[in-house]
């Protein structure tokens, strides 16, 4: 995250779990189910390899990115309602996202 705070790396957007909100009833299960909420996003793969060299370079240890870009197929099904066959709610219709800055 220090790429982005630098300003050296553009097209980190954070943490995923930092980058919305869940309705306080959900918060344990959610956290306790999504380790992938611990995952970067960034806008590409590029990105993500910048992040890696400086992860690298500066010895800062690992991490794992989501690449919007490779993520595009799944809009569809996002913005798709639930057909009700299943009894839960979806996980992406219970984060409210925080608006880009």
């Amino acid at each position: 995250m220090e790429g982005k705070r630098s300003g050296k790396i553009k097209g980190i957007h954070g943490r995923l779990g930092d980058l919305g909100t869940i309705p306080a009833e959900f918060d344990v299960a959610i956290s306790t189910a999504c380790g992938a909420l611990n995952h970067v996003v960034v806008d590409n793969t590029q990105v993500a390899q910048r992040c890696c060299d400086l992860l690298r370079s500066s010895g800062a240890g690992v991490a794992t990115f989501l690449m919007l870009d490779k993520q595009q197929h799944l809009a569809p099904k996002c913005q798709t309602p639930p057909d009700g066959a299943f009894p839960a709610q979806r996980l992406v219709d219970l984060v409210c996202s925080s608006p880009r800055a």
